[in-house]
């Protein structure tokens, strides 16, 4: 973990096992790279963008957890793909998976809201705001999708300290 993330994987590693208490080693190993690799930056990158002001950021984090081999890759990265563009059965983390279309109905058509209008708001999803660093509000795409303000707060705090983006 310390090639990863340096000399504060120890406390790294305690803010993820807090925030998931039940994770075995190997997926809190995973979380932290993920986040490591892809969520923080993108997270700097939203933040980055809004505070432009030239258009409106929307940031996402994608919950739904594929059952595939009873369900030891979570939500691996890019498993939105076959949602957004509804197309399940191009994917074997989503083939058959009972209640995935409703949640490929709601990403897809936010999506394409998004790319008519520049706002992905639907009446099938709950209000998405635009992204602010003040709330950071961020929609969590599950079966049951809710928009969170910072919803991994203290994951985030110490994933921008250990990639040095906290500027």
């Amino acid at each position: 973990m310390h090639e990863l993330v340096g000399d504060g994987a120890d406390g790294i590693v305690d803010i993820y096992r807090k925030a998931n208490p039940t994770a075995k080693p190997s997926e809190l190993y995973f979380l932290i790279a993920s986040d490591h690799r892809y969520s923080a930056p993108a997270m700097k990158i939203a933040e980055r963008r809004a505070a432009l002001h030239k258009g409106a950021v929307y940031l996402y984090y994608f919950r739904w957890e594929t059952p595939l081999e009873g369900g030891r890759y979570k939500s691996p990265h890019t498993i939105e793909i076959p949602f957004v563009f509804d197309n399940l059965d191009a994917s074997r983390l989503t083939v058959g998976v009972a209640g995935a279309q409703a949640l490929a109905d709601k990403v897809s058509g936010a999506w394409l809201a998004f790319a008519r209008s520049g706002d992905p708001n639907t009446p099938a999803l709950p209000r998405w705001p635009a992204f602010d660093a003040a709330q950071r509000p961020t929609m969590m795409f599950d079966n049951a999708s809710v928009v969170q303000n910072d919803p991994l707060h203290e994951q985030r705090l110490a994933m921008f300290a250990a990639l040095n983006l906290t500027s």
